[in-house]
């Protein structure tokens, strides 16, 4: 966990926040790293694009499949474990996730801790220590903070009154502060003995974060503490993180202390999965060489990390947004082409097969998002024949969409609705915006 080369970029560093620690069984080496990022890095497009670190030094301990690396969470059995006299020590875990045997139920790219299978039914509310937590880490906190919201249809709030380093912090809430070197490990690098300071005599370069279950198999509360050093001294990221990963970052402590674990594979170097619907990796990997390099970073955008929130949110009983097929004309299915994630990607009629490009998500705000982008009607246009394709969602009239009692999905600017083209069931007809009529090809089945 600790970076030996010349710059320090912890993007999943603090990685193993909350969700993590849920059991002591959990491999130290399947924590989360720092380390250098690749020439990949430099990849990066758009506005948000981050001058990212290529490899300064030899790699640092704590990688993935490093067992000598520092692990980075830990769990407790109550919601207020507070400091003393600037130390706030963690006993063992609670017996029910010690209990559990059996791993966690788990997808493709993302796992859940051992021992939690659901949220807090009532939500959570997200807060700060102190004013400099707020000012430096707020609208990170936010803007994850409303994805997590959408994801799982669970009340997520954020409340940017500081609490104070005393607070003795209750279930429904996640407290999260900036403090320099703030984690101590554990002797033998498990999850019982974990402390945190405020002093600065932790290790450095280590983000840490850990969940309270007082509930079994519930992710009652969290805590996080971010390194200040990842910051440059007016709480600006660090030359060498830049804006995407410091979101990335604090993205993926957050994904923990709602109960996510990491998407590695295996704890072999670099060994995380890519994600079917963007390309990158998710943002709950553990391998900073890997993953989070899209100007996206920091918010939970791949069907990878999102299946694992939907699945706590249902396990507390949560009506999470439908996801499934959409299906029209012909019993065929309204597909992305290529599975290709690219804006501007043509949207198609093809044979339903289960694909990743065929999976949409009808969130809340009216959106249908698939790959983790959203259904487009380009430039907003109420041109019968415009193109309907695939783009970053940016909650623009384009990509608001409602479902009327006859099945037609209606852009709701224009009050036009999506047509397959000329009527054909052939694969790869393209689905356009056109005027509403009574013909079938205008109809469609959507998840409810």
């Amino acid at each position: 966990m600790r970076l030996t080369g010349k710059r320090r970029i912890a993007v999943a560093t603090a990685g193993a926040v909350a969700a993590i620690g849920m059991t002591a069984a959990v491999s130290p080496s399947a924590f989360g790293i720092e380390g250098s990022v690749p020439e990949t890095a430099k990849t990066l497009s758009g506005p948000e694009t981050a001058k990212a670190p290529t490899s300064a030094g030899p790699a640092a301990a704590g990688r993935a499949g490093d067992p000598s690396g520092h692990a980075d969470s830990g769990v407790s059995a109550t919601d207020g474990t507070v400091f003393h006299n600037g130390v706030m020590s963690l006993g063992a875990p609670p017996a029910h996730t010690r209990a559990a045997v059996a791993g966690p139920p788990q997808g493709e790219g993302w796992k859940l801790a051992n021992g939690v299978t659901k949220s807090l039914a009532t939500g959570y509310t997200i807060k700060f220590y102190d004013q400099q937590s707020v000012n430096w880490l707020g609208r990170y906190v936010k803007a994850s903070a409303a994805d997590l919201k959408r994801v799982t249809n669970l009340p997520v709030s954020v409340n940017t009154t500081p609490v104070g380093w005393n607070y003795n912090r209750p279930r429904g809430e996640i407290v999260i502060g900036v403090l320099k070197r703030p984690c101590v490990p554990p002797a033998d690098n498990g999850q019982t003995g974990w402390k945190v300071v405020r002093d600065g005599s932790g290790t450095a370069n280590l983000s840490c974060g850990f969940i309270s279950s007082s509930i079994p198999s519930t992710v009652t509360s969290g805590h996080a503490y971010i390194d200040s050093s990842f910051f440059t001294k007016d709480g600006k990221p660090s030359p060498s993180w830049g804006e995407t990963f410091l979101r990335n970052h604090i993205s993926h402590e957050l994904g923990h202390t709602m109960g996510l674990t990491h998407a590695d594979r295996s704890a072999k170097r670099g060994d995380c999965v890519t994600g079917k619907d963007s390309g990158q990796k998710p943002v709950m990997c553990t391998e900073t060489n890997s993953g989070y390099h899209d100007k996206r970073a920091g918010t939970y955008v791949q069907q990878f990390d999102v299946q694992g929130l939907r699945h706590l949110a249902a396990g507390a009983g949560v009506a999470v947004p439908p996801q499934g097929k959409v299906t029209g004309l012909g019993g065929k299915c309204l597909d992305v082409k290529g599975g290709k994630p690219a804006n501007g990607t043509q949207i198609q009629l093809y044979t339903c097969n289960g694909s990743a490009g065929q999976s949409w998500i009808r969130a809340k705000d009216g959106t249908f998002r698939a790959l983790g982008k959203c259904l487009d009607n380009a430039r907003n246009a109420a041109t019968d024949g415009n193109r309907i394709s695939l783009f970053d969602c940016n909650g623009g009239a384009a990509q608001r969409w409602s479902v009327n009692a006859k099945g037609q999905i209606v852009h709701v600017a224009s009050g036009k609705v999506l047509d397959v083209t000329g009527g054909s069931t052939a694969n790869g007809t393209k689905i356009q915006l056109h005027t509403a009529n009574t013909y079938k090809r205008q109809l469609w089945n959507v998840p409810k």
